[in-house]
């Protein structure tokens, strides 16, 4: 063999070589990299806990401890929820939700989880819903969607009247009707369900 073909040989081998290290590292370093992620998780793969606050058995000492308890064990945040549901005291003095007590509690927590890095998450009102208390007027508080059908005939005009949707309190609430809107777009071409 030549001495050109040796070293052309020798240079693949080589070059072959250099790249198995090349790959082998890189597989390695993202093994590595996966391991690391999952005994260490970045904040935004952390879970996330509601954090109930049940009628008002809350104090400074048990929010320090509870926070500092979640970051120990590696949750990223929570959702903090004031609830009652008939729960018996359990503190020296109970803190009403909004009240200046209850309000000073909270900007203490919020402080606190910023420190810890916790994110932090609130329900929108007190209770087991998010649509408020007395103090919300019905307009603004919680809706529920509800229609009725009726079946027409497709590509020939509907004259007839839509029946109100069922509701309790139908009188108070304003209403639209979702197939008003579609037929003044399409035409009024609603196909029976089944045919």
């Amino acid at each position: 063999m030549s001495r050109t073909r040796k070293i052309v040989k020798l240079g693949s081998l080589l070059l072959i070589l250099a790249v198995f290290l090349v790959l082998g590292a890189h597989g390695q370093s993202s093994r590595d990299a996966l391991e690391s992620g999952f005994l260490n998780p970045p904040d935004s793969a952390k879970p996330r806990v509601w954090w109930h606050w049940m009628n008002g058995n809350i104090t400074k000492e048990g929010i320090k401890l509870d926070l500092e308890w979640m970051k120990r064990v590696g949750i990223g945040g929570f959702q903090n929820f004031d609830a009652a549901l008939n729960t018996p005291r359990l503190v020296d003095k109970r803190l009403v939700y909004m009240t200046p007590e209850w309000k000073d509690a909270f900007q203490y927590t919020t402080k606190l989880a910023d420190q810890l890095g916790l994110e932090e998450a609130i329900a929108g009102s007190p209770g087991w819903s998010e649509s408020g208390g007395p103090w919300v007027q019905p307009s603004h508080g919680m809706k529920k969607f509800v229609w009725s059908e009726t079946f027409v005939q497709g590509g020939q005009p509907f004259s007839g009247k839509l029946p109100k949707p069922p509701s309790r309190d139908y009188q108070r609430r304003k209403t639209f009707s979702p197939a008003r809107i579609l037929c003044r777009h399409r035409g009024c071409c609603f196909p029976r369900s089944g045919n």
